[in-house]
């Protein structure tokens, strides 16, 4: 079905062909012009309900000039929006093919094709069309903005950067968080291939853009842990409860293992301790249980469970008290663990503030709405709210 934009296109030549009919009637034989055969094969096009075919012999009879290109932009985004990219590209690429054009619907044409490319997956040549329209000038926000979406699929992070140092420019607006999630995609690349010394340069860009980048200071750690540099790794995990709290669990295991290569077992102890002082994730005060005497530790999370529900809590806390239970309540608490475990075996580990996705990986970019930094640790057993 056409929607009201399609229909009124149809009936343009329809009316034309009309049109020519009744002039041919008052208008004596000798001086009636040749009937336009592509009009009439359009209209039996219609006839026959090929209106695919019409729409083409159609478009092809409406002449391009400065006073119809608007119809023709309007009509090659209608094409766009519906999934037609065949026809939007063949639309635009006729508007940009044609010299009397105005430079101005020239340069539009070149945006529309750019983004039916973009569309249909063709991003080299839809970048040229883009870096075209920056060179003159024109449409530098949109280019600019397609531009770093199609360095990010390709992952030319250095491109990316470069683009959005230029899109900050003519926004007038810092984009450091996306900035700093690219350095942080480098530093990835060269720990890929053990060169931490250029991922550690990485890492200090990022912070440069944003000091509270957490995903920086965990590859710091991470580079730092690789160059046996263990007390650098140490600081760096460190500062991950000072950036952004709700990351402290991704820093637990890693600060377990480095104390330990430092013999450090009190420290470990007093770092939880101050954490579980500062904050109530239950994936510390498990920690902290785990690391402590197993009657402390069944106390400890009793008291933390009384104040702030947490099924995360309670499964250890039903680990804890295995060889305590009455043999009255063995039986069904043992099922309840099972069931307990099971649910948390396939809860979301962590999930978007933007949009709501969530799973058990960490995605730096979110992959449902592509925003980047925007994905959390779920505390516990069910998404936030």
């Amino acid at each position: 079905m056409f929607d009201a934009f399609g229909l009124a296109l149809l009936l343009m030549p329809m009316a034309a062909a009309l049109g020519w009919y009744l002039r041919s009637r008052v208008r004596p034989p000798e001086a009636q012009p040749a009937p336009n055969t592509d009009y009439l094969q359009g209209v039996q096009y219609l006839v026959n309900d090929e209106t695919d075919k019409a729409m083409d012999v159609f478009i092809r009879l409406l002449e391009v000039d400065n006073d119809t290109v608007e119809t023709h932009l309007a009509l090659g985004a209608l094409f766009r929006r519906r999934g037609e990219v065949d026809r939007a590209l063949r639309v635009h690429q006729n508007l940009v093919a044609r010299p009397n054009l105005d430079h101005r619907y020239r340069n539009r044409a070149r945006l529309e094709l750019a983004q039916d490319y973009m569309k249909a997956g063709v991003l080299d040549r839809a970048e040229g069309l883009y870096l075209e329209l920056l060179e003159q000038g024109m449409f530098q926000d949109a280019a600019l903005s397609s531009l770093v979406s199609i360095y990010e699929k390709e992952r030319d992070w250095e491109r990316a950067i470069d683009a959005t140092r230029r899109q900050e420019k003519v926004q007038g607006a810092p984009e450091p968080r996306r900035l700093a999630q690219y350095a942080c995609e480098m530093a990835e690349e060269a720990l890929w291939t053990k060169d931490t010394k250029t991922a550690l340069q990485w890492v200090k860009r990022a912070l440069s853009d944003d000091r509270d980048c957490v995903r920086a200071s965990l590859l710091e750690g991470k580079a730092r842990e690789a160059s046996e540099d263990i007390r650098g790794a140490v600081k760096a995990y460190r500062r991950v409860a000072r950036q952004d709290a709700r990351f402290v669990v991704e820093t637990l295991e890693p600060l377990k293992r480095c104390y330990e290569s430092l013999s450090q077992q009190s420290e470990w102890l007093a770092y939880l301790r101050e954490q579980s002082d500062q904050q109530t994730l239950p994936a510390v005060q498990v920690a902290l249980a785990r690391e402590s005497e197993p009657a402390e530790g069944v106390a400890l999370l009793a008291s933390y469970l009384s104040s702030t529900p947490s099924w995360t809590a309670f499964n250890h806390l039903l680990e804890l008290n295995q060889s305590e239970l009455p043999a009255t309540l063995a039986a069904p608490l043992q099922t309840l663990h099972g069931a307990l475990r099971a649910t948390l075996a396939s809860a979301p580990l962590y999930a978007c503030q933007h949009c709501g996705f969530s799973g058990r990986a960490i995605h730096w970019q979110c992959p449902s709405c592509r925003h980047w930094a925007s994905m959390i640790p779920v505390s516990d057993a069910a998404k936030p709210a």
